[in-house]
């Protein structure tokens, strides 16, 4: 398995697979994604398994930490250890950072595979688009504060707007 930053001719199979794989509201318009990563605010991976295409992953990050926005594995290549593989690789791109990701609450059991895959719960969780979500961290602490500074990053100063920390009881 590799992991390389994307190029032009690997933009439909991403696309495809994110249409696929992500519903249409959890999802960012992604011509948005392409400028950010143009503007090196984002990063589009492709995973490839004996040269081919099987996946991609979406990364933001800050100072300290890695966002981990979107991973997809295409459905034909699921189970067989790839996406647990690739964010071990990738994990090891960022040496050193701390990575989160956004959690939806739901019985799909992405949860599952990313506590296996070494991500911890942290206590912290988001309302973003009408959706509640964890956030899952490679640490067990995970300081809000510097996930607001990658949030910036991506949303502008009016973050807070679209996303805002919820106590859940």
């Amino acid at each position: 398995m590799d992991i390389c930053t994307a190029g032009s001719l690997d933009k439909k199979f991403i696309l495809d697979l994110y249409q696929k794989t992500f519903p249409l509201k959890g999802r960012q318009e992604f011509s948005l994604i392409e400028r950010r990563a143009a503007m090196g605010e984002m990063e589009i991976l492709l995973i490839r398994e004996e040269r081919k295409p099987v996946g991609f992953a979406i990364l933001a990050y800050g100072e300290r930490l890695v966002l981990l926005d979107y991973l997809a594995i295409a459905e034909k290549y699921r189970g067989q250890g790839l996406g647990s593989a690739a964010l071990e690789l990738i994990r090891e791109l960022y040496d050193g950072r701390q990575f989160f990701l956004e959690n939806e609450e739901s019985e799909d059991g992405s949860k599952a595979f990313f506590l296996h895959s070494g991500f911890c719960e942290t206590g912290i969780h988001i309302e973003q688009g009408g959706d509640c979500l964890e956030l899952l961290s490679t640490q067990p602490e995970l300081d809000f504060g510097e996930c607001e500074r990658v949030y910036r990053s991506l949303f502008g100063a009016n973050y807070r707007d679209i996303v805002k920390r919820v106590n859940k009881s």
